[in-house]
């Protein structure tokens, strides 16, 4: 399942290296406007009060709780209060899967 986002945040994964690597590279030129669940590391929602959500784990997969009195009302509100939103993405994942993808496709050329 595939998530909207408005922001993408490498965080230190690519702004910490001196010399970026092929892949860093590559994944730093992206503008991707949905990125599969299972490369989220984290998200941080900033609000326009100053608070900051951090979602990571099973907060994730699980982002909704049962409320009874959820209403699609709430929710708007809730969105309007939000400032920022910043998804981490795991480098690490994303770039092993990409890796093995391109081994099975490509490797008989290497």
């Amino acid at each position: 399942m595939s998530k909207k986002i408005t922001n993408i945040s490498f965080g230190n994964t690519i702004s910490g290296i001196a010399k970026l690597s092929v892949f860093n590279r590559i994944i730093s030129e992206i503008d991707a406007s949905e990125v599969p669940s299972k490369y989220v590391q984290q998200i941080l929602v900033q609000y326009h009060n100053g608070n900051i959500v951090e979602l990571k784990g099973e907060e994730l997969t699980q982002p909704i709780p049962v409320n009874k009195n959820a209403s699609w009302e709430k929710m708007k509100e809730s969105f309007d209060q939000m400032k920022d939103l910043k998804i981490v993405i795991n480098t690490d994942i994303l770039e092993k899967d990409i890796n093995e993808l391109v081994e099975k496709y490509l490797g008989h050329l290497c």
